[in-house]
């Protein structure tokens, strides 16, 4: 039987404003396609079609996997403020 949550929720986090701003950046100042940043952070490439759009929001592995990405490329600073 599925368990229920009475009044319980998650704390939400707060999301950085305008991610998918600060995707096109990265991709743009990196000269990567999207195809490989997806490859590079292990994700289908329609995910990150989905949260460059804003339609979605990465989890957060794929965001630790986007900020080590940004660091290794010397770009960090395009994701986070």
């Amino acid at each position: 039987m599925p368990r229920k949550l009475i009044g319980q929720r998650r704390p939400v986090r707060a999301f950085p404003d305008g991610f998918p701003d600060r995707l096109k950046r990265l991709q743009a100042e990196s000269g990567l396609s999207w195809a490989e940043i997806s490859r590079r952070l292990g994700t289908h490439p329609e995910t990150v079609r989905r949260w460059k759009e804003g339609q979605a929001r990465p989890n957060a592995g794929h965001i630790l996997a986007l900020c080590q990405l940004a660091d290794d490329l010397a770009l960090g600073h395009l994701i986070r403020d």
